[in-house]
């Protein structure tokens, strides 16, 4: 009796570490798949337009650490394919940051600020121009949680995923803002910015990765997953730590003994 007790409090510990472990899991499964569903556009100064910007294709980003901060969280985006409708030739590294985790969600904010000083071509009405951006600006922030493991939805042929990722903190924390000058001449009378804002998204992430057991990342824990703690126990080797700790250790060994035979 006092043994299931144990055993189940045990488990009971292991599902909560797993479920608190959003961030951890979306570093290991190394991705997020992005679609971008709408928004606003203001361009002010020397061209005044606006208007809605139409949904992308779903777009596969790598996770980096692009900051050196040991957290693969910081994405590299290239405007133009986000926004396809600016043709705005420029990529920007937005740098990841953990705002909350528990155990239901996390928030993370990926945000860029520099100042390029580069003449790029863009497309205003139809027309390219190059423009010279003298400073860039934005932030995606996103409510991240845990979902089934499942079949990417955007694409079957994608890896599976186990997060789910939508806009999160409104206008503040969700926009981009592009400020330089038409025809690469410095001068007030060519000066624009533009802004985008209500910017709608969704993203899925994750996967049966190694918070869940599975370290080989062959979307099964089995004998494989166990044997690659047991031969790295005690060592910092990241090939058998599961929960991303540092160390392999018992609490590597109980992640895979608790999903034994679970599969995606």
């Amino acid at each position: 009796m006092v043994r299931k007790v144990l055993v189940t409090a045990a488990c009971t510990a292991l599902v909560a570490c797993v479920n608190a472990q959003i961030v951890r899991n979306l570093e290991q499964g190394g991705k997020v798949f992005w679609k971008f569903n709408s928004g606003r556009y203001d361009i002010t100064g020397a061209v005044s337009l606006s208007g809605d910007l139409g949904s992308s294709d779903p777009i596969e980003f790598p996770l980096q650490d692009l900051n050196n901060d040991g957290r693969r969280l910081d994405i590299r985006l290239c405007i133009q394919d986000l926004f396809p409708r600016l043709g705005i030739q420029y990529c920007l590294d937005l740098i990841g940051t953990v705002i909350s985790e528990t155990s239901n969600e996390a928030i993370v904010r990926w945000a860029a600020s520099g100042n390029p000083n580069q003449c790029i071509p863009i497309s205003i009405s139809g027309t390219t121009v190059q423009a010279l951006i003298t400073e860039i600006t934005g932030a995606l922030q996103a409510r991240i949680t845990p979902i089934p493991c499942r079949p990417n939805p955007y694409n079957s042929s994608w890896r599976n995923v186990t997060l789910f990722a939508d806009e999160n903190g409104g206008n503040e924390n969700n926009f981009l803002r592009i400020s330089g000058y038409l025809f690469c001449l410095q001068s007030p009378s060519t000066f624009a910015q533009a802004y985008l804002f209500n910017l709608d998204w969704e993203a899925y992430g994750g996967g049966l990765t190694g918070v869940f057991g599975n370290l080989n990342g062959d979307n099964i824990v089995n004998n494989a997953d166990l044997l690659q703690v047991l031969f790295n126990f005690g060592s910092s080797n990241p090939d058998g730590d599961a929960n991303g700790d540092g160390i392999v250790n018992n609490a590597d060994l109980l992640l895979v003994l608790f999903n034994f035979g679970r599969s995606c």
